[in-house]
């Protein structure tokens, strides 16, 4: 593992570089920073050279919160030129999905093949009762100087399972602590912004005629609101392919580490084996 920075305007951007191969780049969600992915870089690693980095605002980039997701977007080509060196494979959890989404409408020449994973892309246009609910009682607690229960309300309704419960609760405290790191940069988020988290900016249109080959990962036990927002694309992207790992929840990465690299590898075609990820 190679840690570096990369210098952008008004930031140092923090990332690490494991094995060899075709490049292949992380891009992490909120709440989170690089060493989210650290339970699946070494299997990445064996076929690819991996590309971890840390969001600006997140982890060792540091920056005050983020509203304005061009940013991370300016961020993730920087790296794909700067770093990559090559047309690369992207994989984006959660907003970094929708990142990821943004960069392959604007410079598809620097991305060979996408997933996105869980992402909630055009969520603000498209909420639900839950996510309203979970905004208002986020912001609540925010305004009353908690910042880290407003989290909280989020990690749990991010995390949910359809079947009652959630991940975020179940999660050893360590993997709690993690998650509750940014409370700062994920509130950021949650802000009203024409250029934010959600993405409202980029176009439907613009994802459907993207030319970079497209897979869609969703967590079998993850958020119907998600899934909705996903079927959206879908039915614009008849080209794309959508993958359903059983079992997990939004934090498919942690939960099913195994099924996720398989996921990854059958998308952009490296060796695997069949861990239960399942095409749909």
């Amino acid at each position: 593992m190679d840690g570096r920075t990369l210098s952008l305007p008004g930031v140092e951007l923090y990332y690490e570089v494991t094995g060899a191969g075709p490049p292949l780049v992380l891009v992490h969600g909120s709440a989170v920073d690089g060493s989210t992915w650290d339970g699946v870089v070494p299997q990445l690693a064996r076929d690819h050279r991996v590309i971890v980095y840390d969001r600006r605002g997140y982890g060792r980039s540091s920056h005050k919160p983020v509203r304005d997701h061009r940013l991370h977007a300016q961020d993730l080509i920087a790296i794909l030129e700067l770093v990559a060196l090559e047309p690369a494979a992207v994989v984006g959890w959660s907003s970094g999905g929708n990142i990821a989404l943004a960069v392959a409408t604007r410079r598809a020449d620097l991305i060979n093949s996408l997933m996105v994973v869980e992402a909630p892309f055009h969520g603000q246009r498209h909420m639900d009762s839950a996510v309203l609910r979970t905004l208002l009682r986020l912001k609540v607690k925010q305004l009353r100087g908690r910042p880290v229960e407003a989290l909280e309300e989020f990690l749990r309704f991010g995390t949910a399972y359809r079947s009652g419960g959630n991940a975020y609760d179940q999660l050893d405290p360590h993997h709690q602590a993690m998650l509750r790191a940014y409370p700062g940069p994920v509130l950021a988020e949650w802000d009203p912004h024409p250029f934010g988290i959600m993405h409202e900016h980029v176009s439907t249109r613009a994802v459907a005629h993207s030319k970079v080959p497209l897979t869609w990962a969703l967590g079998g036990e993850g958020s119907r609101w998600i899934a909705k927002l996903h079927d959206r694309v879908a039915r614009r992207r008849p080209d794309m392919t959508t993958v359903v790992i059983p079992g997990a929840s939004h934090l498919v990465h942690l939960e099913k580490p195994a099924e996720f690299v398989a996921a990854i590898n059958t998308a952009f075609g490296a060796s695997s084996q069949d861990h239960g990820a399942s095409p749909s």
